[in-house]
């Protein structure tokens, strides 16, 4: 996934913060670095400034920059959310808003 561009790049990213929040109601850093710095490591990025600018996005434009995803991306980015989702506990609520947030980027 570090061939993408920038924009789908931090779009993804958003989609992790979305996929840890909307599960927990906020981000804890002892809780969910391990989660973030995962995926900044698939996405080839530097923490701070890539996660903050991430953050800034606006969500529905994040879904249509990976609604552009080809197939192969998508898979990769269905399979980070799980990753992501499996990290941190409340495995089944982060399940259910990764699988939420992939179908909104297929729709």
């Amino acid at each position: 996934m570090k061939d993408l561009e920038m924009i789908q790049k931090l779009s993804i990213l958003h989609c992790v913060y979305q996929t840890i929040a909307s599960a927990d109601g906020s981000i804890e850093p002892e809780r969910d670095n391990e989660a973030i710095e995962f995926a900044l490591t698939e996405l080839g990025l530097p923490s701070v400034y890539s996660w903050d600018s991430a953050l800034k996005l606006n969500p529905h434009d994040c879904f249509t920059h990976l609604f552009s995803l080809n197939e192969t991306n998508k898979q990769q980015f269905k399979t980070l959310l799980s990753a992501v989702a499996g990290m941190g506990g409340n495995t089944l609520f982060r399940t259910n808003c990764a699988n939420h947030i992939v179908q909104l980027c297929q729709a």
